[in-house]
Formats: C-alpha cells, structure tokens, sequence
C-alpha cells in the first residue's frame, strides 16, 4: 500500500502535467476545423476517391460510411485532403469539384471540408485530462503546501 502512495506522489506532478495538455490539446483539436474555414484560405478541390470507414464493424453491413478525399493546387504545391468524417449518405461522388479551406503556416498544415466534423478524439482528450488533472492536482498542492 505504501508503495503505492509512493508511486503516486511521484507521478502526480506528471500526471497534473499530461492532463492539463490533454485539455489544451482537447480545445484545440476540437476548434480546429473551425479555425481553418474561419482563417484559411479557399481553394477549389476534386474529389478523386471515397474512403470507407476502416473503423466500422464487418458484422454491421448496413453501415458503409464513406468520405471523401480531396485534391486541390495551391501556390505551394498539390496537395490531398483526406476526411475523417465518415457518412453513409455522402453528398461527394468522385470527380466532383468542392471547395475547400486550408491554413498553412511552418510546419502547420489543417485543411478542412464545410461539413468536416471534428470526430471523437476532443471528448476522449476532454475525459483523460479530467481524470489526470482530478488524480494530479491534489497530489502537486499537497507537495507543494509542504514546502511553505
């Protein structure tokens, strides 16, 4: 047992840390897509392909979700949108020209559909830096009340 309390006093500065990186990570990732049709730059792309979801279960046949993944031309070269945002009744069909908003800057590249959705990875960063920062923080305070 006290191994335990030993273990987690070390690691609760750790864990305070990742979990208040998973919140900012969370926030980001979850305005990303807004962010780029907001501030980016418009381009006009072709859909040249129509991905299935490789997450959907084999034993479901019902549900073939597809997006679509785009090419477009901009001053810095060619470049590919792939969507994450699965549907089973795609507005996209191949060949079809769409419009498609993309923010560059250094190695920063986001790239996004009208109707892209951010997915589940911001609630999943959301309910780990919960946790993490719910276990973390009370251990850090507690170090850190001991040493005033």
């Amino acid at each position: 047992m006290n191994s335990i309390l030993s273990i987690l006093g070390t690691l609760g500065p750790i864990l305070s840390l990742i979990g208040t990186y998973c919140l900012i990570l969370s926030y980001t990732k979850k305005y990303e897509i807004e962010h780029t049709i907001k501030k980016g730059k418009v381009a006009e792309g072709k859909v040249i392909e129509m991905r299935e979801d490789p997450d959907h279960s084999p034993s479901d046949i019902s549900y073939r979700g597809v997006a679509p993944v785009v090419e477009f031309r901009t001053d810095n070269g060619l470049f590919q949108h792939i969507s994450t945002t699965y549907r089973k009744s795609s507005t996209y069909e191949v060949g079809k020209m769409v419009t498609i908003y993309y923010y560059h800057y250094k190695s920063r590249r986001e790239m996004a559909l009208v109707d892209d959705e951010p997915g589940t990875l911001p609630g999943t960063l959301l309910k780990w830096g919960i946790i993490l920062c719910v276990i973390g923080y009370p251990i850090l305070i507690s170090k850190l009340g001991g040493l005033f």
